[in-house]
């Protein structure tokens, strides 16, 4: 079976026996070690963990070691688990694809083998070993997809993990915090729990979250977008300015501001088909980013798709330049910066 929403992953666990095998896998890494941490206490009671429960590193376990440990007999009885994390399938020798393939086949009675993909990626489409993996683990067991909560409940994880804390967050701050930090939940949970060691105790105000908390690049270049739509040139160069002071690479400020105007773009054409958010959102990974969406139909409304498609071309441009050009990839940003601005508002060919 293959486990998409949360919820049915929350039902299992609380109603349903153990699967013989399970792929966690997704873009929340904490959700995936969290789920992990589940099904091993589930499969293996706390007081017979040093005899049923194994885990290994992939990187450093060959197939054989996972057999013999799924193989070996229980002395005190119930099920064997062995988990197995960031298995690179791509890069395994031939050899050990076999074993692999041969393990997944026939897996011994009484056993549970987890599949955790807490730093190595899992793409199907692109990966004809993990398109057969996914297969033969639906067939056998499940896969868990955990691409992300929405924001509405990444906002609750993170006023709970602060109560746990022996403070207090208000909703506002928990919403700045996911604007400014992103939508990572490793992330929000470190930079909560920086926030809380340094409160210790009562409110956590908006001050300390300004002041202790970093703003990813994400966050930042949404904002010079946002100037860039909002007719605002002066403030956008400035905005450039300051993610240049701060270190950022060029080609990493490029790809968050086309991730923006694609959002745009993706909007506009939903506009005129007659959809909304919830179809954009269903469409393409924006769970746990829904606000991404409703911000891009709200602006989108402003441009025609031609003004948006010369933007996309614009960026692609530059993309090309910055990789092939010998001229200062900060003059190439803040051209390319000019020249959105005067496709979106110039008349007569001058910005508006």
């Amino acid at each position: 079976m293959r486990i998409e929403k949360e919820t049915d992953l929350l039902r299992h666990l609380k109603a349903e026996p153990c699967c013989p095998v399970y792929l966690l896998y997704g873009a929340q890494t904490y959700l995936v070690r969290l789920y992990a941490k589940k099904l091993r206490e589930k499969a293996v009671p706390a007081n017979l963990a040093a005899w049923n429960l194994t885990v290994f590193d992939a990187a450093r376990t060959g197939m054989d070691e996972v057999s013999d440990a799924l193989e070996s007999v229980s002395l005190s009885g119930g099920i064997r688990c062995v988990q197995l994390t960031d298995l690179d399938a791509d890069k395994l020798p031939a050899a050990e694809w076999s074993k692999l393939q041969q393990r997944l086949e026939d897996l011994p009675d009484g056993t549970v083998l987890i599949f955790s993909q807490q730093n190595v990626p899992v793409d199907p489409k692109k990966s004809a070993r993990w398109r057969a993996i996914l297969k033969r683990v639906e067939q056998a067991g499940a896969s868990v997809l955990l691409d992300g909560r929405s924001r509405k409940d990444t906002a609750r994880f993170l006023a709970a993990l602060c109560q746990q804390n022996g403070c207090i967050a208000s909703p506002a701050l928990c919403e700045q915090l996911i604007d400014r930090c992103g939508d990572d939940m490793q992330l929000l949970a470190q930079e909560m729990e920086k926030l809380c060691a340094y409160q210790q105790q009562g409110e956590i105000p908006m001050e300390a979250m300004e002041q202790l908390c970093i703003r990813q690049l994400d966050a930042n270049v949404f904002d010079l977008a946002r100037r860039i739509v909002g007719k605002n040139l002066s403030g956008a160069l400035e905005n450039l300015s300051e993610l240049f002071a701060m270190g950022n690479e060029p080609v990493a400020i490029l790809g968050a501001l086309n991730t923006s105007f694609i959002d745009l773009y993706r909007c506009k054409t939903a506009r005129e088909q007659g959809l909304g958010v919830s179809d954009v959102t269903a469409a393409f990974s924006y769970r746990g980013r829904e606000f991404r969406v409703r911000n891009a139909m709200r602006d989108a409304d402003r441009f025609s798709r031609r003004q948006l498609s010369r933007c996309l071309s614009l960026l692609a441009d530059t993309d090309y330049q910055l990789k092939s050009s010998r001229t200062d990839p900060q003059v190439l940003l803040q051209q390319a910066v000019v020249r959105l601005f005067q496709a979106l508002h110039q008349q007569g060919g001058r910005p508006s």
